[in-house]
């Protein structure tokens, strides 16, 4: 077994099929875009965190959990999108024997949270796409107009009768860009709903932006999982070996007639154009390879690298975002003792650790004191509180009017 490892090791990750080198050079790009997937630990680590939410623990035919929501989030271009297709082909794996005995179960329903061209997220593109994914005939109806309560109500029905592990919402963070203008509150709360009704989890897949979601509400930060999808961080030793071995295997499967020397060459450059985001990472690659393969060039060189590399100022600004992301969700050191000084059974002290609250003082002290009637920054606003929202997050008159279903 060692010596067969061993063997494994010395030959290197498997090349890509040599027929592929007679295709056209588009066909050669297409194939490394859409059908080369490298399985990498973040990726497996976050997929395995979201199926022990979502199924029931072991193999054959496990059952669903209870309907959770989950908070799947990660800097841009991390990989996200692979993670969902991993993820779904794992559920119908799982799925398989289950099927077999029922047949109208669904393993999942995949479904974008952004509308079509609007980049904003509208509940009725919800309920259609949720009902498309499973071929209800609820959209072959013929009437010019549907309600909005009606298309709900159908999505709740096929959701229980299908009974999919979760429904996964991609591109998750538009939910706070709603078109109807209600709040992140209104839509978290209204997605917990359909959870109550369904028995459906929710896994929801999104950029930092998501952070905000994980404390909108008391009720939702006690019910929902995070995992953390997130990006290599080269100066951890661990991390860095996985990085190289990444990139040792996408080197291996570029479809050039010389494997370039990637890891061998040009690992930092390529690392600090890709902030250690694998989805960045062969995007960049993509582009080299249509260079390389546009000049009609045996392999990649360091200056198709450069030519396709992303700016500096764009990387600048993903890693920004990134380390701020990181910073929120990872839990500092003391955190027991500092919930337990807050519960009142130890001596009171500094909450936040030294070093962060001193950042957050002097980003306090850099705030404007007036430009809201002369307020504090954290003094309550005169006037009531706004009452929670309705268990339906659509307007409240949204029943009232008809909408067309396109389809």
């Amino acid at each position: 077994m060692e010596e067969d490892k061993q063997a494994v090791l010395d030959e290197g990750p498997e090349r890509f099929d040599p027929l592929l080198l007679t295709q056209p050079s588009a066909a050669r790009v297409a194939w490394f875009e859409k059908e080369c997937t490298i399985e990498h630990m973040c990726l497996l680590q976050a997929r395995d965190a979201i199926l022990r939410t979502i199924c029931s623990p072991g193999e054959g035919p496990s059952l669903n959990r209870l309907g959770t929501m989950m908070l799947v989030i990660g800097p841009m271009r991390v990989g996200k999108t692979t993670l969902i297709r991993l993820l779904e082909e794992e559920l119908l794996r799982r799925a398989g024997e289950r099927m077999l005995h029922e047949p109208a179960h669904r393993p999942f329903v995949s479904v974008s949270a952004t509308g079509p061209g609007s980049g904003r997220f509208d509940w009725v593109d919800y309920y259609t796409a949720v009902l498309r994914q499973v071929n209800n005939p609820f959209l072959d109806r013929k009437p010019a107009a549907i309600r909005v309560r009606d298309m709900r109500e159908a999505m709740e029905e096929a959701l229980i009768q299908h009974h999919p592990y979760a429904v996964i919402v991609d591109e998750a963070h538009h939910l706070a860009k709603a078109a109807s203008g209600r709040t992140l509150q209104d839509q978290l709360d209204h997605l917990k709903y359909l959870e109550n009704r369904t028995g459906v989890c929710h896994v929801l897949v999104g950029t930092y932006e998501m952070r905000r979601f994980r404390t909108v509400t008391p009720q939702l930060a006690g019910r929902s999982v995070d995992v953390h999808f997130r990006r290599y961080d080269a100066t951890k030793k661990e991390d860095r070996e996985e990085f190289r071995s990444v990139l040792w295997a996408l080197q291996r499967q570029l479809p050039l007639e010389v494997e370039p020397m990637l890891v061998e060459q040009h690992w930092e450059m390529l690392y600090a154009r890709s902030i250690g985001c694998i989805g960045l990472l062969k995007l960049h690659l993509i582009r080299a390879l249509a260079l390389a393969l546009t000049e009609n060039a045996q392999t990649i060189t360091e200056t198709h690298l450069r030519v396709t590399a992303p700016p500096e100022d764009r990387v600048k600004e993903m890693l920004g975002a990134a380390l701020a992301g990181e910073e929120d969700l990872t839990e500092p050191e003391g955190a027991d003792e500092r919930l337990l000084a807050l519960l009142g059974l130890r001596e009171a002290t500094t909450v936040l650790p030294t070093d962060r609250a001193a950042s957050r003082a002097k980003q306090d002290q850099s705030l404007p004191l007036s430009g809201s009637g002369g307020r504090k920054p954290g003094d309550r606003s005169p006037g009531r509180d706004s009452i929670g929202p309705s268990a339906d997050a659509e307007q409240k008159d949204a029943d009232e009017h008809r909408v067309r279903v396109a389809g």
